[in-house]
């Protein structure tokens, strides 16, 4: 069986951990940095000395840039050297949850725990703590102190540093929401779908308190798409490109984001003839957000979202 090319660049961008993830960090012996740490099983305890260390680690964290740590996996030399797991039936995702949330303030916003059953064992468990780049920090350890990441370890913030976080709080931090897409028959051929319209809504939210003023999307879309519904819509004066079997479309920003607020980037729809599915499976729909502060992207292929009643259409419901 032909294996997965599995990568790990920068942590946070892995969708979601799975085993593959794992094997490929052990196998390339990939080494601890200011975004990754490896932890063995051990690691977790009841003990208030082990509490203490995950909340001064998980808060270094989000105090820098972001990152994960990897409950399960040995380390040496600060390389991953092999599997260590963690007991999920003494320790669960849920207990590490509520020593996180319970001995770091203030809580992280959208940390993550993957959780992975090597053989389907949960004695065999590895739980990979994902922590964003927190725009709520400083957050303090258990111990009263903050930290960072710093080379391979967390240490401990000097009091200008801390102050110099509070501003992080001023800046700006949007994210795409989940794209919203709704279909319906346009129209019949012989008893089957001759175009199906395929309703589009990108919703972005700030998630910050701070208004952003300056930001922009970048769509590409099969071409095929394109010319056959998008470019006789009011979205088609943003066309910038063909890119090999894509249009690429640059939709500006035209209202400042205030804080906590959520607003549409575009709204638009696709017409979807039988021709066109065999593109949508290869060619993902690709959404890039540009601001102030980040990028945020998100991708689909649309053969998965061509649903009526619930069901996914197929080539045999088209004429």
């Amino acid at each position: 069986m032909k294996k997965l090319d599995v990568r790990v660049e920068y942590p946070l961008k892995v969708k979601k951990y799975t085993k593959a993830h794992l094997d490929y960090l052990i196998r390339s012996q990939a080494e601890e940095s200011v975004h990754i740490e490896f932890k063995s099983g051990a690691a977790l305890g009841s003990a208030d000395q082990l509490k203490k260390e995950i909340s001064k680690d998980v808060s270094a964290f989000a105090n820098s840039d972001g990152g994960i740590i990897i409950y399960g996996l040995a380390e040496r030399n600060h390389t991953a050297a092999g599997f260590a797991f963690v007991d999920g039936n003494e320790y669960s995702k849920e207990w590490l949850e509520q020593v996180i949330n319970s001995k770091i303030k203030r809580r992280i916003p959208d940390l993550t725990i993957d959780v992975i059953r090597v053989q389907n064992k949960i004695s065999q468990s590895v739980y990979v703590v994902r922590i964003p780049r927190s725009y709520e920090a400083p957050h303090m350890a258990s111990d009263g102190r903050f930290y960072k990441r710093w080379n391979f370890e967390s240490a401990h913030m000097e009091e200008f540093e801390v102050r110099d976080l509070f501003h992080r709080t001023t800046d700006t931090m949007i994210k795409l929401r989940p794209v919203e897409f709704n279909g319906e028959v346009k129209s019949n051929k012989g008893g089957k779908i001759d175009v199906f319209r395929l309703h589009v809504v990108i919703d972005v939210q700030n998630e910050s308190r701070s208004i952003e003023h300056t930001y922009k999307t970048i769509l590409r879309m099969p071409k095929s798409l394109y010319d056959n519904g998008v470019k006789k819509q009011s979205l088609a004066k943003y066309f910038r490109k063909f890119q090999r079997d894509q249009a690429v479309l640059n939709v500006p920003g035209t209202t400042p984001l205030f804080g906590k607020e959520v607003n549409t980037v575009a709204n638009f729809f696709f017409d979807i003839r039988r021709d066109d599915l065999s593109d949508l499976s290869k060619n993902p729909f690709k959404i890039r957000f540009y601001y102030t502060n980040g990028i945020y992207e998100l991708e689909y292929y649309l053969d998965t979202k061509l649903k009526l009643n619930g069901k996914i259409l197929k080539e045999d419901d088209f004429a």
